[in-house]
């Protein structure tokens, strides 16, 4: 035989000499049993054969027991038989063989006495399957219904070359066995067992071999020997052992009905799931009476690394019991080891919760507790001792108590009284209690207790936990478990830092349930949340509480199978703070939030600012859908910013709250002055776009006369809600007047000052702005600007005005502006206005001045209140116009003069019209003339009368003075004064004539007439179509009655006969 388990591989029978077999799962005792039976057969076979050959009488009771063989006899003798060649059962399929049997016979007296009996290559084959050992046509002679105790054979045994192959549940199994003596006492062997496919509970044995020494002594069969696998796997556990020695040294009870014995455990590595070992060893003592096992063991583990902890050594040492037949298992253990370090997951757990908590008060309170969790591990010590029953109605887990201490000797988690059951179903929790603690750990305790009706309640608290300013706590957390229902209610307190912002003493209540299989519902009733301080960016709020409340017959929160599901609502909010250093407050009815699904706010008011100065936000409706990202429609929105007095309503369109990132969009908006009266009419926009990134802002919007569509300007918006800080730059790109558009369609100051506009404007302006002050420039420009003023027609105005205060109308000092012509009755031209408009809308005009009849027009330093109804007195200085360029000008050809004049013209402006008062023209020394230079052809003028005409048909004149009082709109009374008049040289002289001359005659003259037609009555009289009416272009009175023009006392150059 030899001495090495390999070669027993070699010559083991294949699978194919023998039929394929099923695998199943057993207790791995059944490889032990299976070698027992084999040696029990060799025995038996060799205590039956005994009696049979030494009756000669082999085939007879072979065939009385229904055993089918074949055999042939070699020799029978008195002192020796033997037989060869035995073949029992299916020649084809045999149960049994031997080469050759061997019976010595002693003679003694009476009968003879079997002596030693040689089995020479016995080969034998066997099954066990399903919990039943059969040896095939064997059965019959094995298996005896006998109820005497098993005891073994008093003969002698040789087995030589013995082999056997048995086919199992557990895998094939080869047998060799080589021995001799007495089977009672004094046999010894070795034996040797192997398998290649051998398979436990779901695990593959790779190549397992038994090799020892079999022995008997005072009737107890003993087996020294190892136990050696080359390598276990178990697919469904994830387990994996490199290799194992157990050293068994077993010694079985004389009817083979129990054993006891010792073992000595030698692993390699063992890997299972996360968890590893790098050796294992350990002895224990085990026996096995009545069904009833009992082992005590002292097992120890080295380089063993979990998801928890890495552990250099393991201990374990206890007692295992088992009963009925292992129905019934009973362990006690006390586990004890040191801690070389926390495990790679736990670390990197811990160092993923410190990076999702970056930013917020997680953070630092994971990374104090790790921290301090590392350096307690290293060094540190554990200790459980626990009992663990199985029975047929389940399992149970008691742990009297565990601890795990860090290096610092203090514990860091314990247990105590902790109890488990496990049946059908989820294991169950009894009782028990824990604690976590140790030096900068939090301070976490609990219990559990079984409660009336079954499941269980337990109730934990952690201490405050605490990091710079950054504090968690736990007051209270109740759970109870009952019918596969965990309901839980309790409260967290914190304080630090929170996404986006810090909240102080923030108060959550927490509760519950979650059924096992099904989802977790959390807060079913309206849940109030509150805070001492609760700070979003700039944002900070004051202490408040809001309630949130689940919809009808539902939770808040909800999660499960299908997803996460969230849906509240808030009756109102009302919410008070600072953004920055601005106070804030907001407002708003109900607000109702589902997730994913929709938002629905109503009413939302946000004021900015003291009360006094504030500037408001305000949503009539605000709805969203909420999914990956937020979007939704807003409409019925006013916005006021207290430091900008431009007011925002109407403001509807659609929103989206993506990465950060408040997006307005398709927006429709109303600009309107805030101002008590207007400055400037409404505008509108739509397509507005705005986006809101870290608290600030950027808008867009191109605004339009509301009335006529046309686009006006377009305006760039920035603001920063934190400092509020902002800027708004105003692009006027070609702003054209015509009669869709006027400027008093822009601002009702224009209304009085300036009408039937036609041209274009173009510019820029900018708006800044901070918590107390704003500031707006600007500057616009203009090439050619036809309009009706209040004195007249203007053409070809150009120039640039620049703003100091846009908005309140306000420019820089000495604005200039280009006039090609105005026409208050007598066209002026290339005239020049220098101006500035001043705070309170006065329009202060600095002078204007143009060049007219060889001589000067000015107007005069005057302030206009725009917009108001108080009085403006213009005053137009005429300085040096030559009378003959200014009866040419006005295109009078019967008319004639010479002369310079001087004077004033001061025209007053309110609410009852314009009129000119005490406006006066003077001639200078020495003089001129006045001629007229038509015929004379009235008919029924007396002789007398023709004959003054023809005398004063040119005069001359020393002095001509010309007063003018009256409404523009109504009859000027003009009074003329000529003194030193005399004849010229165009008059008829005669004696009457020359007489005269030598008077000191003074010609007074009185008209009334309108002020325009005044001006023009000597060309109106023959060219009645040359009129300009005041009232036709808005600009004084009303053009509906045009005034009618009065009867001319100036005779016309060619007359009619007049009535």
């Amino acid at each position: 035989m030899s001495s090495e388990p390999d070669d027993l591989a070699e010559e083991q029978p294949t699978p194919e000499e023998r039929p394929e077999v099923s695998a199943g799962r057993s207790r791995l005792g059944i490889f032990l049993l299976a070698l027992a039976a084999l040696l029990i057969l060799a025995l038996a076979a060799a205590w039956f054969s005994r009696e049979r050959i030494a009756d000669n009488l082999i085939a007879s009771e072979l065939e009385k027991r229904g055993i089918p063989a074949s055999y042939r006899i070699e020799s029978i003798g008195p002192r020796e038989q033997v037989l060869t060649k035995l073949v029992v059962g299916d020649p084809k399929r045999p149960d049994f063989t031997a080469e050759r049997i061997v019976v010595s016979i002693r003679p003694r007296f009476g009968f003879p006495e079997i002596g030693l009996v040689r089995l020479v290559k016995p080969r034998i084959y066997g099954s066990y399957l399903k919990g039943k050992l059969s040896f095939g046509a064997l059965d019959p002679l094995i298996f005896t219904d006998s109820e005497e105790p098993f005891q073994l054979p008093n003969m002698d045994l040789s087995v030589e070359d013995g082999r056997g192959l048995i086919e199992s549940d557990l895998g094939t199994v080869g047998v060799k066995l080589d021995g001799r003596g007495n089977l009672r006492g004094g046999f010894a062997g070795q034996v040797a067992a192997v398998s290649n496919d051998a398979m436990i509970g779901g695990c593959t044995g790779d190549k397992v071999t038994l090799f020892g020494k079999l022995s008997v002594a005072r009737e107890k069969p003993r087996f020294k020997g190892p136990l050696r696998l080359a390598g276990v796997t178990c697919p469904d556990l994830g387990l994996r052992l490199a290799d194992a020695v157990i050293g068994a040294d077993v010694t079985g009870d004389a009817a083979l009905d129990g054993a006891e014995g010792s073992i000595d455990l030698q692993t390699g590595a063992v890997q299972a799931a996360d968890y590893a070992m790098r050796a294992g060893s350990g002895t224990g003592r085990f026996s096995w009476r009545k069904e009833r096992l009992t082992v005590r063991y002292d097992l120890n583990g080295k380089a063993i690394s979990t998801p928890q902890l890495r552990v250099p050594d393991v201990k374990l040492a206890g007692r295992l019991r088992g009963f009925d037949g292992l129905s019934r298992i009973d362990l006690e253990s006390d586990v004890s080891g040191t801690v070389e370090a926390l495990g790679q997951p736990v670390q990197r757990a811990i160092a993923d919760l410190a990076r999702a908590g970056d930013g917020n008060l997680l953070g630092p309170l994971a990374d104090k507790a790790g921290s301090a969790l590392r350096r307690e591990a290293r060094g540190g010590t554990f200790k459980v001792s626990l009992v663990a029953r199985r029975t047929p109605d389940g399992d149970s887990l008691v742990v009297p108590g565990a601890v795990l201490r860090g290096r610092s000797g203090q514990p860091l988690v314990s247990l105590s009284r902790l109890q488990v059951r496990a049946g059908q179903g989820a294991p169950q929790i009894l009782a028990g209690g824990f604690q976590t603690g140790g030096p900068d750990l939090p301070r976490i305790s609990g219990t559990v207790r079984r409660i009336d009706g079954g499941g269980f309640s337990a109730n934990m608290a952690m201490a405050e936990y605490a990091v710079g300013d950054s504090r968690l706590a736990m007051p209270g957390m109740d759970v109870v478990q009952r019918g596969g229902r965990l309901d839980f209610t309790g409260e967290m307190r914190l304080s630090g830092a929170i996404p986006g912002g810090r909240a102080d003493n923030l108060v959550l209540p927490v509760s519950g349930d979650w059924r096992i299989g099904s989802e977790i519902a959390v807060w079913r009733s309206c849940t109030p949340v509150s805070f001492d301080r609760l700070k979003l960016s700039d944002l900070a709020i004051s202490k408040r509480s809001i309630s949130l409340c689940p919809p009808s017959g539902g939770a808040i929160v909800r999660s499960g199978p299908s997803g996460l599901k969230v849906a509240a609502g808030i009756p109102s909010l009302d919410l008070a703070g600072a953004l920055g250093q601005t106070p804030i407050r907001v407002a708003s009815g109900p607000l109702g939030f589902a997730w994913p699904g929709n938002l629905a706010a109503r009413h939302v008011d946000v004021t900015l600012g003291p009360a006094r100065s504030a500037s408001t936000f305000r949503l009539s409706d605000l709805s969203a859908r909420l999914g990956s990202d937020i979007a939704g429609s807003f409409g019925g929105a006013e916005v006021k910013l207290d430091a900008v007095p431009l007011d925002l309503s109407e403001v509807s369109g659609r929103w989206r709250y993506a990465n950060g990132v408040l997006t307005l969009s398709r927006a429709a908006l109303r600009v309107s002055d805030r101002e008590q009266v207007d400055r400037f009419e409404p505008l509108v926009a739509r397509d507005a776009t705005l986006r809101l990134v870290d608290n600030r802002i950027v808008a867009e919007a191109l605004l339009r006369e509301q009335t006529s569509d046309r686009e006006v300007l377009r305006a760039e918006i920035r603001h920063n809600l934190a400092t509020g800080v902002g800027d708004a730059d105003l692009l006027v790109s070609n702003l054209v007047f015509d009669r869709q558009l006027q400027p008093d369609t822009l601002t009702h100051l224009a209304l009085g000052v300036i009408a039937n506009a036609r041209g274009a404007v173009r510019g820029s302006g900018r708006i800044d702005w901070n918590e107390t002050d704003l500031t707006s420039t600007g500057r616009f420009s203009t090439d050619s600007l036809d309009f009706a003023a209040a004195f007249g027609p203007v053409t070809g105005a150009s120039g640039t005005i620049e703003f100091t205060d846009l908005l309140g109308l306000v420019t820089a000092p000495n604005q200039t502006l280009r006039v090609a012509s105005i026409n208050p009755g007598i066209e002026v031209n290339d005239g020049r206005v220098t101006y500035a408009l001043l705070p309170g809308n006065v329009l202060q005009v600095k002078g204007a001045r143009w060049p007219f009849m060889d001589g000067t027009l000015r107007l005069r330093p005057v302030d206009i209140e725009i917009g108001t109804d108080h009085s403006v007195r213009y005053v137009l200085v005429i300085n040096g116009i030559d009378a003959a360029r200014f009866v040419q000008h006005l295109e009078m050809g019967n008319l004639a003069a010479t002369g310079t004049f001087d004077g004033r013209l001061p025209l007053i402006f309110d609410k009852d019209g314009g009129r000119i008062e005490r406006g006066r023209l003077t001639s200078r020394e020495p003089g001129g003339n006045l001629s007229y230079v038509g015929e004379l052809t009235y008919e029924d003028l007396s002789p007398m009368g023709n004959f003054a005409f023809d005398a004063l048909r040119s005069i001359d004149f020393r002095q001509m003075g010309i007063q003018l009082d009256g409404p523009l709109d109504g009859e000027i009374i003009t009074r003329v004064a000529f003194e030193g008049i005399s004849q010229g040289e165009a008059a008829s002289s005669n004696f009457v004539t020359k007489r005269i001359a030598k008077l000191p005659i003074v010609f007074r003259l009185n008209i009334r007439a309108p002020f325009i037609q005044l001006v023009t009555s000597m060309r109106s009289l023959y060219d009645p179509e040359y009129i300009l009416d005041p009232r036709v272009l808005g600009i004084a009175g009303t053009a509906d009655a045009p005034a009618t023009r009065p009867k001319s006392n100036v005779q016309p150059s060619e007359s009619d006969k007049t009535p």
